[in-house]
């Protein structure tokens, strides 16, 4: 059990003039009232910032040098405090067609680390989740477990499955004076910021932290957690995207009309997944707005590519769209490391505060991976704001535990279902999903061709086009798809289809 070293303490909360200090027992209750927003800590560094700023605008990043000197001696070495210049909220994203260098696929087999003795396998192939029989480890040390039930051989396990960054903690707060307050407390456990950025959309505040080499991190969350059980503190989560392998049909099998679906003219939605590449001929001329949150390699574009020509794909190149007038925001936040494709939950909520500033009406989540109350106070945020979520349900199998976003309360789970209306094999159940869509064999654009593409990914962007199309129309977008959808399993809803085969809505055409 990794315990706080006292002696770092901060005294928060203590104003100069007052007698005493706080108990180091009582170390992170500050810290729940700086999040409660009735903190009364001072900023202990006012040299460190131009007074004129806002707060709001601030980012700190660690230096190079200051991980040397930390790893070197494990002690708490002061952030770097700097404006907010790489990317600032006035910055519009480039339109400018993108190209990328095609990049390989890991074959269809390659495999991380086993999860241990006591752990399903999880197949990480690339970009491509779930590409066999496989399901997320138990979620050890999120929301849905306490903390102090987690055996220690569990976290200890799970700290080798390479499903969150190793040595990394992300918190949320309502503020920046907030998560200053909360990281004066934190650094009692040795942990040191690595990033802090401001999210102004959602109006939230993110803070990544680097703990001591010598922790395990779920030990230490665990222990963290029982002394401020409120704390919005997670894990770094790593999500894949819900991808599988390559028949044109979809668009007929849901009954969506010849032309142009016009109820949909003028609606801007949301991608959050890989770059996309604009110069594609079935996507060129069309109205794409991309950003780039990688903070390392781009992952290939493959996976984006084909879900935005499913939506606005041109005719002309033999792409039958689904909303071909749409405009799209992407946010790129896929990364490529070594071989495997995947992001994180910090990366993840930079582009949700960005699309949410896009102004989009929905926003489709083709990725997933366990359970992380950071991303949920985001999609929290976003749900409060009435963005349309919808997100593939996963591939793991019928055995596979949930996945997140999609079972995340309030976002539209969507699974995967062949030309013969028949799930597929390995798309997840579950009493999370919601509606079944095309998503075996699906034709659509790759990153420098064409390809068919199979997974929940691709059965995603059906159910957003429709639903969207009901709210056009005025309806009660849930509700009105739920009474049009074509039953396909046991009376009413279910686990494997959710509430049916996702239709067209009526009118809109």
């Amino acid at each position: 059990m990794i315990r706080p070293d006292r002696s770092g303490s901060s005294r928060h909360g203590q104003r100069p003039g007052h007698a005493g200090g706080l108990m180091a027992g009582m170390l992170l209750a500050g810290s729940l009232m700086a999040m409660a927003g009735i903190a009364n800590g001072q900023d202990r560094e006012p040299q460190r910032r131009n007074a004129a700023r806002p707060l709001i605008e601030e980012v700190v990043t660690e230096t190079r040098e200051e991980a040397t000197q930390q790893a070197a001696d494990g002690r708490a070495v002061p952030a770097t405090v700097r404006p907010e210049t790489e990317r600032s909220d006035t910055q519009r994203p480039t339109t400018e067609p993108v190209t990328e260098t095609p990049a390989a696929l890991p074959a269809t087999d390659t495999r991380q680390q086993e999860s241990g003795p006591d752990r399903p396998r999880v197949e990480r192939g690339g970009s491509l989740m779930g590409r066999g029989p496989a399901s997320l480890p138990p979620s050890a040390g999120s929301d849905a477990e306490a903390p102090s039930a987690i055996p220690s051989v569990a976290r200890d396990t799970a700290s080798r499955t390479g499903d969150f960054e190793p040595g990394e903690l992300v918190l949320v707060s309502d503020d920046m004076p907030a998560a200053q307050a909360v990281a004066r407390d934190l650094a009692a456990y040795r942990l040191r910021i690595k990033s802090r950025r401001a999210l102004p959309r959602l109006g939230l505040v993110i803070s990544v932290f680097r703990l001591p080499n010598d922790a395990d991190t779920l030990a230490l969350l665990a222990e963290i957690r029982r002394q401020a059980p409120d704390l919005s503190l997670d894990v770094n989560q790593r999500y894949q995207l819900m991808a599988g392998a390559r028949q044109r049909y979809g668009q007929a099998m849901i009954g969506l009309p010849e032309g142009d679906a016009t109820c949909l003219n003028n609606v801007r939605v949301g991608l959050l997944d890989t770059t996309v590449n604009l110069a594609h001929p079935a996507l060129a001329g069309q109205t794409i707005d991309l950003m780039q949150f990688a903070d390392s390699a781009p992952a290939p574009g493959d996976h984006g590519t084909a879900i935005a020509s499913l939506w606005v794909g041109a005719a002309d190149q033999g792409f039958t769209p689904l909303m071909s007038q749409a405009a799209l925001s992407v946010a790129a936040v896929f990364r490529q490391r070594g071989n495997v494709n995947d992001t994180t939950t910090d990366i993840l909520a930079g582009g949700l505060d960005w699309l949410l500033g896009q102004e989009v009406d929905a926003i489709n989540l083709s990725l997933g991976g366990r359970e992380n109350r950071i991303l949920d106070r985001v999609l929290q945020q976003l749900l409060a704001e009435d963005i349309l979520l919808v997100a593939a349900a996963g591939n793991l199998g019928p055995e596979g535990s949930a996945v997140y976003p999609a079972a995340h309360p309030g976002v539209v789970a969507v699974t995967a279902v062949d030309a013969n209306q028949r799930p597929y094999e390995r798309a997840n159940r579950g009493d999370y999903l919601d509606f079944a869509a095309p998503g075996v064999q699906v034709w659509a654009a790759s990153e420098n061709g064409t390809a068919y593409h199979t997974g929940t990914s691709f059965a995603a962007p059906f159910v957003l086009a429709a639903l969207m199309g009901e709210r056009r129309l005025g309806r009660n977008g849930l509700q009105s798809a739920r009474e049009s959808a074509l039953d396909l399993g046991p009376p009413g809803k279910d686990t494997t289809y959710g509430w049916g085969l996702v239709r067209w809505p009526a009118g809109c055409g």
